[in-house]
Formats: C-alpha cells, structure tokens, sequence
C-alpha cells in the first residue's frame, strides 16, 4: 500500500537515529518512532516482494471469475438456449432415457431445470476416478433439447475453463500445498493492508500524496502516490473480500467449519438426502414428469437453476437444489417423497442458524454475489485494484534499486519495535496461523542470515 521502498531517505535518517541513540551508550532507549516505521515498513517491503507472484495468480483468477455466470451463459448459449415450440414437450422420463445412452456412466444422479421454456434441460452423469479417491472423480454434463429429445452437446464440469480457474484461485492446481501457500498469501494481503495504512498516515502532511495522488513530478513520486493513495481507498474494499475468503481455506476455514458443527450450527438437512417415511411393498416410483412440476412449484420467477437429485435407494427421497446466479445465500432446497409426491424439508436461507449463515454470507461476498451486478463489479475492482497495489510496489522497488545490489533494506536494531508491537506480532499470529508460522521462520532465517553478516563483518 505504501511504496516498498518509499522515502528511502527518511528511511535512513530513521535508522540513523537509532544507532546514534545505542552508540551514545543508551541501548534501553526508548523506541523512536522512526525505529517502527523502519520495521512496519521492512516488513512490509519483503511481504510484498514474496507474497508477489501468487498474490497475481489469485487476484486475476478472482477478477476472472467473478463474471463466471454471465460469460458462461453467453459462451454456451448453443446448449443452454432453445426455440420455444408449440408442440408439446418430451417427457423428463423419455429425456432420462436419451441421456443415458449418451452417458459415459451408467450413474445419471441428477438433472438440472428452469421454468423458462426457452431453457435445454441438462443430466448429470457421476464418472468414477481411481478408487478410494474421490478428489479423480468426474461429472458429465448431457445437454438435451426437451421438444424434441436432441443432444445439444456434453460437457465435463471439471474441464470448464471456469472450474480450472476456480481450481487456480483456489489452490494453484496443487492440492493440499496450493491451498496452504493460497491462505498464506491471503493472511499476508491482510497484513499488508494493516502495514500499508500504518506506512501511508499523514504525519504532518497536508494533501500530496495522502488524500489526492500528484499527477505531475518525478515518476517515482508520482507511482509512490498512486500506489500510497489508491491502496487507503481501496482499503475497505479489498479488506472485506480477502477476509471474507479465509472461510474457503483449509486451516482458518476448515477450523470455522468445525466449530460451527460442534456448536450445532451445521444443518446437515442442508447437504444430505433425506430419508422419506418407509415405503409399502407395492409402491411404485413416480415418474419424473409427476415429480418436476412439484420441483418447479418452488422456483422463484424463473430465475432459479433448480439441480434435482435423484433417490437413489428406496427409503431417500428427491431433492431439489435451488440458486440464483450461483449465489449460496439465495440456496433453497425441497425434498420430494418419490412415491407419494410429498414436499418436506423445505429450507431457506434464513431457515438455517446463525453461524452457518455467517459462512453463507461470507461465501456470497467474497464472490461478489451479496446484491447482485453492483457487488460484482465492486469484487472485481478490489481484485484488480490489489493486483495494482502489488504490480507498482514490485515497480517501485526495480526503480529505485541500486546498481548491482537488490535494494532490500538493512534490519533494523531489536530495540526498535516496542512491547505492544511484539504482543501484535503474537495475536496476529494466533488469528491467522498459517501467516504466524511464517512469521517465526521469517525471524529465524533472518536472525541466522544477519547473525553470519555481522560475524562476517567483525572478522
């Protein structure tokens, strides 16, 4: 947020400062605050420097995928758009049939509907991986044309360019290590944007630089400003979507994921296939066209995809998943009794308790999804806009590196930081665990690199 290597000069008076005040035989002085500056500052330059090249990754793929719905549904308007016909339309059963004989698995478990006539209808076919591993499984997508029966085309749902871009926002297509490195980054953005406002207060200063970029002068001034200014405005936006991804992640968000499922906040109704009253030896299955009607029934003005699940034993009933744009909080869900036509467990949002609405809302959010368009494009600026911030920070500090040396500031002296800062360190630690381990080894590798720099020296 502040320039990496910002008043460099002001820099090196700070840490003049503090080594006049230990040679004149005061090494307990009380911290400068130019002592903290230098170490908010250092800290913040080598956060921006490693955290760079995965920091673009996940911001571009956010920007990216925020408009995932939209970009989709113009891309595949051939299998998702059809011709609304007078005729009337191929039975669900009969459209089940045709799927199953495109299927690349004999598992159909699900079909997905809309009550706009001029919408394909689409089943979902479960390709199993390797076995045991779960993570190689596949899901095909058969679109099919419901007047008159014809394959509008087939589509693996993780080869979507939007589901790999989802897998490299995600985990940077490494699994378990990507996610950690993923977090990592995320809780380092955190910081930087604590150590940024902290770097960028006026001190003194009037409007250059502070609540206005100048457009004019050095260009080094100039990007200092406008990576200084930007990121204070910035500030909010970019705060509210990075903290709200932490609830993905595989430390902070799996451990919010289990506390609420030890306070009894995890609706388990809400992922699960409901069980439905035992049925008697010679009931039958109602057919599909008996059961969709009922499905639709629920769906809010069209707007819904509504994903039915099928039973897939005797005693578990249907399940209908609603969504709008993908949006988890607008997620409703309806059981069916697959032979009486019974609707249970209907569930909403607002049905749910209230810490697992904290996640539904978090998830909505950080997608951009909360209110629609306006929180869309309000996502992809805080996306591009933190890409900026970390695109002139690294600009910065090329600039003004010296010839034939990296430009990396020197450590400050251990007097410098304060005990409250030391205490900060500690709880920031503990609230974002994977940035405190990071935080120890960053320690200990400098220590150990500086600790040889001065032996080097004295010898």
């Amino acid at each position: 947020m502040s320039d990496t290597i910002t008043n460099s000069s002001a820099v090196d008076e700070n840490q003049k400062e503090t080594q006049a005040d230990t040679s004149a035989g005061r090494p307990n002085a009380k911290p400068s605050k130019s002592g903290l500056y230098t170490i908010v500052w250092r800290w913040h330059f080598y956060a921006g420097i490693l955290s760079a090249p995965i920091l673009w990754m996940i911001t571009i793929t956010g920007a990216m995928y925020v408009f995932s719905t939209e970009i989709s549904e113009w891309r595949d308007q051939a299998l998702l758009k059809v011709s609304p016909q007078e005729e009337e339309r191929v039975s669900y059963d009969r459209l089940r049939e045709i799927a199953a004989s495109h299927a690349a698995s004999e598992d159909l478990e699900g079909m997905v509907v809309r009550s706009d006539p001029a919408h394909s209808v689409f089943f979902l076919a479960h390709i199993e991986g390797e076995p045991g591993n779960r993570a190689d499984d596949q899901h095909q997508r058969i679109y099919l044309n419901p007047y008159d029966g014809s394959l509008l085309g087939t589509r693996i749902a993780e080869h979507d360019f939007f589901a790999v871009v989802l897998e490299l926002h995600r985990s940077l297509m490494l699994g378990t290590t990507g996610r950690i490195l993923s977090e990592l980054v995320t809780c380092w953005g955190l910081i930087l944007l604590a150590s940024g406002f902290y770097l960028w207060w006026p001190r003194g200063k009037k409007n250059a630089g502070v609540w206005l970029p100048r457009i004019k002068g050095k260009f080094y001034a100039v990007l200092r400003d406008w990576h200084a200014v930007s990121g204070f405005y910035l500030l909010p936006l970019i705060g509210i979507i990075a903290f709200t991804g932490l609830f993905f992640t595989l430390v902070l968000g799996t451990g919010f994921n289990t506390t609420v499922k030890k306070m009894g906040h995890w609706p388990p109704e809400w992922f699960l296939t409901a069980e439905a009253p035992a049925p008697s030896p010679e009931a039958q299955p109602m057919k599909l066209d008996q059961v969709v009607p009922l499905f639709l029934e629920h769906s809010r003005s069209g707007e819904d995809a509504v994903a039915i699940r099928f039973a897939e034993k005797p005693e578990l009933a249907h399940k209908a998943f609603y969504m709008i744009d993908d949006d988890k909080n607008s997620l409703r869900t309806v059981s069916v009794n697959q032979y009486t036509g019974e609707k249970f467990s209907i569930l909403d949002p607002p049905d749910l308790p209230f810490l697992y609405r904290v996640r539904l809302w978090a998830v909505s959010i950080h997608m951009g999804k909360i209110f629609g368009m306006p929180t869309k494009i309000l996502a992809m600026i805080a996306s591009l806009g933190l890409l900026g911030l970390s695109v002139t920070g690294i600009w910065m500090w090329w600039k003004r590196r010296p010839t034939g040396r990296s430009g990396f500031p020197r450590a400050p002296l251990p007097q410098s930081l304060p005990a409250w800062g030391w205490a900060l360190m500690i709880v920031v630690g503990i609230l974002l665990p994977v940035a405190g381990v990071s935080i120890l080894l960053i320690c200990l590798l400098d220590w150990i690199c500086f600790s040889q720099l001065r032996k080097k020296k004295a010898v």
